[in-house]
């Protein structure tokens, strides 16, 4: 035994859907999807073959777009396969990296192409989530590799003898050596499998196949083979454990890996993956980064973790931070998943509030609300959303983090909303007692352990018009379209969920808010991180949310300057979306016509 399945809730899941993928393609000729249909036929393997892998699209449109077309009046069959090729492709992504919602999609999207399509049935879409490993950029930007392997490597499987794959299938060994003979196109032990399409036979085909390779050797073998996809991460941990526990080198690295396991285990826990924020910066060196921080980083399309780490530093040093910028940027979803992130993944912990004109110190601190007490009306005492966190987090005797998110918080009248709490949000370690305390309560106070993160949307209100005694209170981190961690989010978005022929988008609001020049209202990203975007639906984001939002800040300027800079808006988006640019503004004619019409 030389490695574990991962064990995360639900991953379970994950390793029944792959044992169902072998007896449904790898001991039979069955479907996923619709148990006792035969779709992992050779016909059918064949037909997929011909259309996908011999004739590759260089054109700049995304995987499925090309999928589409290629796949063109195919039969339903052909669909249904395709989809299940990808469910299998997807299994071993981790969730972090691609949601269960943006594999379903994805996988739908194929489905929905066939003249007679199916769904994928319930009992199967929990394989879907959370995955098993962070797959890196190869599994989005080397796609059609990813896929024409796994097809490849099942096609050339039906070829085997009946006797030949049931042995193989109780020999992981043996299956390694027949599975990555298709890598590196030489025989190898009593049977080969060697691509033969034109996409598997050119040059990229080695790095792009190996991540696929094993996670497949991880999720028929899981006791075997690691859940590493990374073949440069199988070779660090190889040489760390090699050094450390004084071993030889094999001439494979998963024998190493299946070595190193149980001293490992020994030395660190039963179970341990060697991505624990305990094991992770020992094989990639000292000064690596926490692992939790990097996937939350890349779930949230950053750069880097750098910037989490920041603000996980400016929360211990004052416990409030305010995230401040344009609409769109994003700042909201990041203080819930940041919060999310940092209470271990309690949701328990993290409570959400939104700021608004009317609302009140009684709504958010303690205040009288009505009650019925049978059919006798009257007013209670209730706490508000402050005070149930701060009990939460005093009543916790782990000491666990907890956290209160503020949305627009400059939206509220801010010296009424907190009340004496102004005092307690600099002052930890102090007492008072609350405007509605009766006088057997006891003292409140703020405790250490809770942490508040509020957002503010620039545009709205100015932050230097924010009062002064809670700006005392707070760190303040901008969120900006130019600026990490927003700076490049959108084509990151785009990138990695398989939208690269929509990068034009990216470029449009880059160009815009250039034009725009208003630091405090700029056109954030977030209008077009849509997973199912296309260019119909982003030139209904122009014509319904972007230009319209461009009018209004463009109100307080001359009607001439007014119309030739919106002018200059239609053009940019005409120019690169490739609509028909719109006719010159008419005189006397409040805006320009609309570029989307």
């Amino acid at each position: 035994m030389g490695s574990r399945r991962t064990e995360l809730p639900g991953q379970e899941n994950v390793y029944a859907a792959a044992d169902l993928w072998v007896d449904c393609a790898l001991r039979s000729d069955g479907s996923l999807f619709t148990p006792g249909t035969p779709i992992w036929t050779p016909e059918w393997l064949g037909e997929v073959h011909e259309r996908f892998l011999n004739h590759p699209d260089e054109s700049s449109d995304n995987f499925y777009a090309k999928m589409e077309g290629q796949l063109a009046d195919s039969p339903p069959e052909v669909y249904q396969l395709m989809g299940e090729l990808l469910y299998v492709h997807f299994l071993v992504i981790w969730e972090g990296a691609m949601r269960r919602a943006t594999k379903r999609l994805r996988i739908d999207s194929v489905l929905r192409m066939s003249p007679s399509p199916v769904t994928i049935p319930s009992e199967t879409d929990g394989g879907l989530g959370p995955g098993i490993a962070h797959p890196g950029t190869a599994f989005n930007t080397f796609r059609p590799f990813q896929v024409g392997f796994i097809i490849e490597f099942v096609e050339q499987w039906k070829e085997l003898p009946r006797i030949e794959r049931d042995r193989l299938l109780s020999d992981p060994w043996g299956f390694k050596k027949f599975i990555e003979s298709g890598i590196w196109g030489t025989p190898s032990y009593n049977t080969s499998f060697i691509p033969r399409s034109a996409l598997m036979q050119t040059p990229n085909h080695q790095a792009a196949a190996r991540p696929q390779c094993s996670a497949l050797l991880h999720l028929i073998f899981p006791d075997t083979f690691e859940g590493i996809v990374s073949a440069a991460h199988k070779a660090r941990i190889a040489a760390w454990g090699r050094q450390i526990f004084g071993l030889e080198r094999t001439d494979d690295v998963d024998r190493d890996l299946q070595r190193i396991r149980p001293r490992a285990e020994a030395n660190y826990g039963n179970n341990i993956t060697y991505y624990e924020r305990e094991v992770y910066p020992l094989w990639q060196g000292g000064d690596a980064s926490p692992p939790a921080d990097d996937t939350l980083a890349t779930e949230l399309y950053f750069q880097d973790a750098s910037f989490l780490r920041e603000v996980e530093t400016l929360l211990e040093e004052k416990k409030q931070v305010i995230f401040y910028g344009p609409p769109g940027t994003g700042k909201t979803y990041v203080a819930k998943e940041l919060a999310k992130h940092l209470a271990d993944g309690d949701e328990n912990r993290v409570t959400l509030v939104q700021f608004h004109p009317s609302y009140a110190y009684e709504d958010f601190v303690q205040g009288y609300r009505p009650t019925l007490d049978g059919k006798q009306a009257g007013f209670g005492l209730a706490d508000g959303p402050l005070l149930q966190a701060a009990n939460a987090a005093r009543e916790d005797e782990s000491g666990a983090k907890h956290f209160l998110v503020i949305d627009e918080i400059n939206r509220g009248n801010l010296a009424k909303v907190f009340g004496e709490l102004y005092f307690l949000l600099e002052y930890r370690d102090e007492e008072l007692r609350l405007q509605y305390s009766r006088e057997e309560d006891d003292p409140f106070w703020l405790p250490e352990n809770l942490y508040v993160i509020g957002t503010m949307n620039t545009a709205d209100r100015s932050i230097a018009l924010v009062d002064l005694a809670l700006r005392r209170r707070f760190y303040f981190v901008e969120f900006h379209p130019d600026e990490p961690p927003v700076k490049g989010l959108l084509s990151r978005f785009l990138e990695r969920n398989d939208l690269s022929g929509m990068g034009w988008v990216a470029s449009f609001v880059d160009k815009a808010n250039k034009e725009l020049a208003d630091h405090e209202a700029a056109i954030g990203p977030s209008h077009f991180m849509k997973p199912n975007l296309d260019k119909a639906m982003a030139r209904r984001i122009w014509k319904h949310a972007i230009r319209p939002y461009l009018e209004e800040r463009l109100q307080d300027e001359g009607e001439s300057t007014r119309r030739t800079r919106l002018d200059k808006f239609d053009a940019l988006w005409a120019g690169l979306s490739g609509d028909t640019p719109p006719a010159p503004t008419e005189p006397g004619v409040n805006g320009a016509p609309d570029a989307a019409d």
